[in-house]
């Protein structure tokens, strides 16, 4: 089963890593997330990434995502709600809002590997584009216990965009960027964790090479 994971990350990784010379970039990430459960059913997420780029010396871009969520069974919830992100740019900030519809579903155990899938549509608008551009993501994740408590696990995922249309001056339809992480996670408390790993992007802008990230991914996450 690890093994047909693995190369299915690699065939997901393939429609943007192709063999045109690509820029690089080494960045950081960071991701806080809240999960607030007003009732057993009814969640909120609130969520803030602020991520470094040119070469870990910048912001470079800082995202900020709020949503609310409904647990549908004990495996499937779905969610929507809006993100905005501000690109820092030396020409001046660029600013994007999107609305996002997600289903998140957590498959039964292979083993002992935990899979889960998330499916996510974006509406995004930015002013320069004159347009709208709408994007699918889908994410596959596979956690493994590192010990007998579960204080450890071993996370690895792979997520791939892909635009749905052809926007003028924004992007072009087919695959947008793939994201590839590998890592460690730490239960802090019963409802606390921290993740924290490597992560590369590959990014397909509308004119130019392939932007490659290198990236070091942490992620604190909060249940109330």
């Amino acid at each position: 089963m690890f093994r047909s994971c693995c190369v299915l990350l690699a065939l997901l990784c393939l429609p943007a890593a192709s063999r045109a010379q690509a820029t690089t970039d080494v960045q950081q990430w960071t991701l806080l997330l809240a999960t607030i459960r007003p009732t057993p059913d009814w969640r909120v997420h609130l969520e803030l990434q602020p991520r470094l780029g040119d070469d870990v010396s910048a912001v470079d871009q800082v995202l900020t995502r709020w949503g609310v969520g409904r647990q549908i069974s004990p495996r499937l919830s779905i969610w929507g709600g809006h993100a905005w992100i501000a690109n820092v740019r030396s020409s001046g900030n660029i600013h994007e809002q999107r609305l996002w519809q997600q289903a998140s579903v957590v498959l039964p155990p292979a083993g002992a590997w935990t899979p889960s899938l998330r499916f996510r549509l974006e509406q995004r608008f930015v002013e320069q584009w004159a347009d709208s551009s709408h994007r699918v993501r889908a994410l596959g994740r596979l956690v493994r216990p590192l010990d007998d408590e579960g204080r450890w696990s071993l996370a690895v995922w792979d997520e791939l965009f892909v635009t749905l249309d052809d926007t003028r001056a924004g992007p072009p339809r087919g695959v947008d960027r793939n994201r590839l992480f590998g890592g460690v996670r730490r239960r802090l408390a019963a409802q606390a964790g921290l993740e924290a790993g490597y992560l590369w992007q590959a990014a397909r802008p509308r004119v130019g090479p392939r932007q490659d990230a290198h990236a070091a991914f942490v992620w604190l996450d909060l249940v109330f």
